[in-house]
């Protein structure tokens, strides 16, 4: 079985040396503590063993067996079983890694369960080894620890992605060209991790409601985790807004630098179509003259007029009389 440590916690510490797993329920009992096992990556058979060693509902079970479950928490009789998510930074530009922890509690025994090498659980027994004075240390001590470390780790992954928004905000005001890849990767940090923030505020107040008068100091610890973990689904909407913002900024700037190209080629499309104007009106005004020109100097011995004394005078007047014509006709039109 994937267990990662089985142990027994009694008067406020954890009980030295190994306890089999078969044993470490009875041990609990005997020094009137509680059992802590932590399986990492069990298999649905595996499961299955711990269900029927802690007698657990079916329904409880098969949520445990599905995975993917929402981050919440549910009360099954005096066991309560808990939901976490958490991300954390993977290392590769924005790439967020996702952890989810099940954590089934009751009056003798903590059961958490998680997947692909997650060291929250022992980071949280390594934070109990050490005492959390002045809480009593039980198995919904337990719960809080652990949901203490989630809203931490919240906490400092939404400050380093707002530090990142800071950098990206002054690139963005201080380039012509707005880095809105950046932008886009950014927002998608703050999804991700917004999925799995956001929700906390809720499991912590299901936690705090199942918890005693006699608990009180547990309870103002819980406080403060729902303050934490309200503080950073605010960071991450005012986060999320400005991103969506700088994104809807740098469209206009996108669609702004458009609109100028756009009206420096029709301005240029403009310009060429009055110089073809003008050359086009040019040729027109010069083919005339050339017409008759070209038609009188072909020199056949029977052409009309060419004998004639006034025939070289009236093609000179006919010439200007048509280039004359086009070209008012032309400049009444702009096209000169």
């Amino acid at each position: 079985m994937p267990i990662a440590d089985a142990s027994v916690w009694a008067g406020g510490t954890r009980v030295a040396g190994a306890v089999p797993f078969d044993r470490v329920f009875e041990t609990a009992a005997e020094r009137d503590g509680f059992a802590w096992v932590d399986l990492v990556d069990p298999t649905e058979v595996e499961l299955r063993e711990v269900a029927d060693e802690l007698d657990l509902h079916h329904l409880l079970v098969e949520d445990v067996v599905s995975r993917g479950q929402r981050p919440k928490l549910e009360a099954y009789g005096t066991t309560a079983y808990c939901v976490v998510h958490r991300v954390e930074d993977g290392g590769h530009g924005d790439a967020l890694v996702g952890r989810e922890v099940h954590v089934i509690v009751s009056d003798r025994c903590v059961v958490t369960v998680s997947w692909h090498g997650d060291d929250a659980p022992r980071r949280v027994r390594e934070r109990l080894g050490r005492g959390i004075a002045p809480l009593r240390l039980t198995p919904l001590a337990v719960l809080y620890a652990i949901l203490d470390d989630t809203a931490d780790a919240h906490e400092r992954l939404a400050m380093a992605v707002h530090e990142q928004i800071e950098g990206i905000e002054d690139v963005f005001f201080g380039e012509e060209h707005p880095p809105t890849v950046d932008i886009y990767r950014t927002m998608r940090r703050v999804l991700g991790l917004q999925r799995a923030a956001d929700p906390m505020s809720d499991v912590v107040e299901r936690v705090a409601a199942r918890i005693g008068d006699d608990e009180l100091e547990l309870r103002r610890h819980l406080r403060d985790v729902d303050d934490h973990a309200r503080r950073t689904a605010t960071r991450l909407g005012g986060d999320r807004d400005l991103l969506a913002s700088m994104l809807q900024l740098a469209s206009a700037r996108v669609a702004e630098r458009q609109n100028d190209e756009l009206r420096a080629m029709t301005e240029q499309q403009i310009e060429q179509n009055d110089q073809t104007k003008k050359v086009t009106s040019w040729a027109a005004i010069l083919f005339a003259p050339t017409l008759i020109a070209g038609i009188y100097g072909m020199n056949f011995t029977h052409m009309p007029e060419l004998h004639w004394l006034l025939g070289y005078p009236f093609a000179v007047v006919l010439m200007l009389a048509f280039a004359g014509i086009l070209y008012l006709v032309f400049k009444r039109r702009h096209w000169l």
